[in-house]
């Protein structure tokens, strides 16, 4: 009897023994693996170098520009270069750059795509002369009669050409952030975002001369050199309807040019459910 109590005990010994050994094995092979993992890693890192970086979609500053801007360079290694925060840098550092992707091409070669926002319109207040995107993103910036230092991408033409928007008061604002409104001219800067965007979107941002949003319940611009267009206020300011009236206006310029040939006049877009109204003003 003892005999088979002493078997028993040993079969249940050499089984808690080979789990024990069993787990000490596996435990012993993950972390080989795991060795030989990072020895491949660190192996290969040597050689994934950058040997090319290349930049495509910039016109408004150099190659040599934006590489400096991303802080990356010839021989860095592939595997622990931060593409994020690259990206943020050059956004951080070049007003003009609205997106900038960084994309690792092993074994050794970096592709910067660069999307650039475009000049689309100009502010002044308090001595400040800004000049910004269709999302009122400053891009260039100069005080005083200091505006000639503002370089222009060669796209966007000369700083005098762009929209001027009047009528929104802002503090001082940093190049690459959006305006910064004076308190209480929070609803003026929205409708001038969403003014600047429906006439990028449209396409008739270049006919614009001017953007006047001085009393938020009458916003209206001009446009052709001869038109004031009137788009109101409240409902009539928003994003849609905004586009919509843009529509109406462009569908409406051969019918108003046909009956009031080389005539000055506002154009009353207001009203949505009436046909856009012409008053000839001399």
């Amino acid at each position: 009897m003892n005999q088979q109590i002493r078997i028993k005990e040993t079969v249940v010994m050499s089984g808690a023994a080979k789990r024990k050994l069993s787990k000490t094995s596996i435990a012993y092979v993950a972390v080989g693996v795991i060795m030989i993992t990072l020895m491949t890693i660190v192996g290969m890192s040597a050689f994934l170098r950058a040997a090319e970086i290349s930049v495509e979609g910039a016109s408004a500053y150099t190659v040599e520009m934006v590489i400096e801007a991303s802080g990356l360079s010839i021989g860095d290694n592939l595997m622990f270069i931060n593409l994020q925060n690259a990206s943020q840098q050059i956004r951080s550092e070049l007003p003009f750059v609205k997106e900038a992707n960084v994309v690792r091409i092993l074994p050794d070669k970096v592709v910067i795509e660069v999307v650039e926002s475009k000049a689309v319109a100009r502010v002044t207040s308090a001595g400040w002369l800004y000049v910004i995107d269709s999302s009122c993103r400053v891009l260039a910036s100069a005080y005083g009669s200091n505006d000639e230092e503002i370089v222009l991408s060669s796209s966007s033409g000369d700083i005098y050409s762009l929209i001027e928007i009047r009528g929104l008061e802002i503090e001082e604002s940093t190049l690459g952030s959006t305006l910064k409104p004076v308190f209480g001219a929070e609803t003026k800067l929205q409708y001038t975002q969403d003014v600047l965007s429906a006439l990028e979107r449209e396409g008739i941002a270049d006919d614009v001369s001017y953007v006047d949003v001085s009393n938020i319940v009458n916003v209206y611009f001009g446009y052709l050199g001869r038109y004031r267009v009137i788009l109101g206020g409240s409902t009539s300011l928003r994003p849609s309807n905004i586009r919509h009236n843009l529509v109406r206006l462009v569908e409406s310029i051969p019918t108003i040019e046909e009956r009031y040939p080389n005539t000055i006049g506002d154009i009353d877009l207001s009203d949505e459910s009436a046909p856009p109204k012409f008053t000839p003003t001399s």
